[in-house]
């Protein structure tokens, strides 16, 4: 009976140290997940990368900060394969997970509209890389908002560049897909306002071209005969260096400028010395060290900087900028959800984003604006000694 008893005392002992030892370690909150919808293979694999490094090295800073009172940041990332049905499969999944407010992705304009129909036939946020087409944009969506500069604000700040430059006459060269069009045809119309003439080309080029000179030969008399003052590459990825390319080995020495998406590394690895005088407005992240030291973004994309150089052996470029922001954004929204965070909690939230700083400049979300980013928010970019210089008027 002794041995019994002992016994029975030794395990109620062992039963309150358990006990004891369980209250005292801290109590982490579920999961906040995010779905990541991306392009990881096909012909965007390059820049999905560094989308992908950077998303899951904010998710570990953060969570090693505590996370969202408490709670963890968890991605769950799918390749969609630069495929239409395979990023609506995606999507539709990621619906059906309840514990997921939001989805990121997918990066590239023809697959976002179908993916922005579900978000919002499902009532879930979708935060899209890439700026959207004019046609998807003009729905009004409620669920769907964006992290690049718009194509509306991009033609101003080129219009502005054109004006600091003296350019009186300009020729475009549109790509042939709803985006590119988009920012010929808001160039000509925020150009015309203040008193340039723009010229669209009825020439255009596919992004899969690897050789626009047949188009460029049926441009050059209209270049001389207009005396043009600088020639509109208005495209993305890389057909810009290419055209660029081949403009220079026809002899043709215009001045050249471009899209936002001139500002991606591989655009001067591309197009080598032929992009040399290249100008163009882009996003903060495109040159850290270049901006003013009173600038609220600088030390924000100059630590990103350093940290991917430092992890990824790599700096920042304006994609990473874009995965960096979308991140904090999201975690701003949940710090300031308030009770249980559901997808209509959520999605108010980043609504009513105010005064963020991030990367690419200072956000501001509303009813009426889900593209986040204003004109002051880019800078003036020239590309010189095979580098992005900083220019300022």
């Amino acid at each position: 009976m002794k041995l019994g008893k002992k016994c029975v005392v030794l395990a109620m002992c062992l039963s309150l140290l358990f006990l004891f030892s369980c209250s005292q370690k801290p109590k982490e909150g579920s999961p906040y997940t995010i779905g990541v919808n991306l392009e990881l293979t096909g012909p965007w694999a390059e820049v999905t990368k560094t989308v992908k490094q950077v998303l899951i090295m904010e998710v570990e800073k953060i969570n090693a900060m505590g996370g969202v009172d408490g709670h963890p940041l968890e991605l769950v990332i799918e390749d969609n394969g630069f495929d239409q049905g395979r990023a609506a499969a995606i999507m539709t999944k990621f619906t059906q997970n309840k514990k997921i407010p939001v989805v990121l992705g997918p990066w590239e304009d023809p697959l976002q509209g179908t993916t922005r129909a579900i978000a919002e036939r499902e009532g879930i946020t979708n935060i899209i890389f890439c700026p959207s087409n004019p046609m998807v944009r003009g729905l009004k969506q409620k669920w769907s908002f964006n992290i690049a500069q718009s194509d509306i604000i991009v033609s101003r700040k080129l219009a502005d560049l054109c004006l600091a430059r003296g350019y009186k006459t300009i020729l475009v060269f549109p790509g042939n897909w709803p985006l590119a069009l988009s920012l010929a045809d808001y160039f000509k119309q925020f150009g015309e306002e203040k008193g340039l003439k723009v010229i669209i080309a009825k020439e255009t080029h596919a992004p899969s071209d690897i050789d626009m000179t047949p188009q460029l030969i049926k441009l050059k008399p209209i270049i001389e005969k207009e005396k043009v003052d600088a020639f509109y590459a208005s495209t993305g990825g890389p057909p810009g260096p290419i055209i660029v390319k081949n403009m220079r080995a026809l002899g043709i020495k215009t001045p050249v400028i471009g899209t936002h998406a001139f500002g991606f590394g591989f655009v001067i690895a591309l197009g080598g010395a032929a992009m040399e005088g290249v100008e163009f407005g882009a996003g903060k992240p495109v040159v850290p060290y270049q901006l003013d030291e009173g600038d609220p973004v600088r030390p924000i994309v100059t630590d990103l900087d350093k940290r991917m150089k430092e992890r990824y052996g790599q700096g920042l470029d304006q994609i990473a900028g874009h995965a960096h922001d979308a991140i904090w954004l999201i975690y701003d929204a949940l710090k300031r959800c308030k009770g249980e965070v559901t997808r209509a909690a959520f999605r108010n939230a980043l609504e009513d984003t105010t005064e963020f700083v991030a990367c690419h400049g200072i956000y501001n979300y509303s009813p009426t604006d889900h593209d986040g980013l204003s004109k002051e928010d880019m800078v003036f970019i020239r590309i010189e000694d095979g580098k992005f210089k900083r220019l300022k008027f």
